[in-house]
């Protein structure tokens, strides 16, 4: 075993195996839970009953879903810290998630909002409807380019995640476009005539028409961060008189939804959305089938 060490030493010197999309994450994991707890303990002191006090310190205040996803990383820090002979890593409690449904549009609201959106040439309002209409994450909506969008084909390209991510050597959090999460996630998204319509008329808007500059962009010619997106759903959730439990982030479920509802296969949607497999998508949205199991059922019984 190593001379020992306390967690706050070891974090100042481990380096992370994650992405710069998750570091953010990660560091606030850290800096609001991890560090607060553990900071002064020595890493071969950590015993597996402090392990479930951290667990129930957690859960007084958070979802369990966070504290399930703190823990995870917690054991990423000992699982490195293991190996380099700090300590005898203890067993992980396990941590009960109860499965939530998700929020979504139902089908008056969800024609409503479409309706409204198709009406505007505002950025945000159609980064509104891109989310909304493809199920696209609202990073990918805020790195599309002009030139991802082909009107001539009606395709959309998804190449880019805007995403705030902490940057180590400058202890900032600057934003960045990414690589997509994973393979799946680079993907090409058939335009339907509605959308292809309405993105021809907003690039026709475009005062200087660059094919490298964002699509989804302000005055000043920049890309809107995330923030200001989600107030502007926000807004129109009020003015619209939509469920106040929506978050822009319901646009994806109610896309991947309706999409179900109305027949598209798992596997289609299971594309469209950039999930890493169609198991995953299953995992998710099995719930959204009942009225196409039902339909086949209808078939089936014919034969009796």
């Amino acid at each position: 075993m190593k001379e020992s060490i306390t967690m706050q030493d070891w974090l100042k010197t481990w380096e992370r195996p994650v992405k710069k999309s998750s570091l953010k994450t990660y560091k606030s994991y850290e800096r609001a839970h991890i560090i607060p707890f553990w900071g002064q303990i020595h890493l071969d002191e950590i015993t597996g009953a402090d392990l479930k006090k951290f667990k129930n310190f957690l859960s007084k205040k958070l979802a369990g879903k966070t504290v399930q996803d703190i823990l995870s990383y917690l054991n990423t820090i000992l699982q490195d810290a293991e190996k380099q002979g700090h300590l005898v890593r203890p067993e992980l409690p396990k941590v009960k998630v109860p499965q939530r449904e998700k929020e979504i549009l139902d089908y008056r609201e969800h024609k409503r909002l479409s309706q409204w959106l198709r009406q505007s040439t505002s950025p945000k309002d159609v980064g509104i409807l891109l989310a909304l209409s493809t199920g696209m994450r609202l990073g990918e909506v805020l790195g599309l380019r002009q030139k991802d969008i082909d009107l001539d084909t009606g395709v959309l390209h998804v190449r880019h995640n805007r995403q705030r991510i902490y940057n180590p050597q400058t202890n900032t959090y600057p934003v960045e476009d990414l690589t997509p999460k994973t393979q799946k996630s680079r993907r090409d998204i058939p335009l339907h005539p509605g959308l292809r319509a309405v993105l021809k008329n907003y690039m026709a808007t475009q005062k200087k028409p660059n094919k490298n500059q964002p699509l989804i962009v302000g005055p000043t010619g920049k890309a809107y961060d995330a923030k200001t997106m989600a107030y502007r759903f926000d807004q129109l959730k009020k003015e619209l008189n939509l469920n106040p439990g929506l978050t822009f982030h319901s646009l994806r479920h109610s896309f991947a939804t309706r999409a179900l509802e109305l027949g598209s296969d798992m596997g289609t949607v299971s594309v469209l959305l950039g999930h890493s497999s169609v198991s995953f998508t299953l995992s998710r949205y099995s719930h959204c089938v009942t009225e196409q199991k039902r339909r086949q059922m209808e078939k089936i019984a014919e034969c009796f």
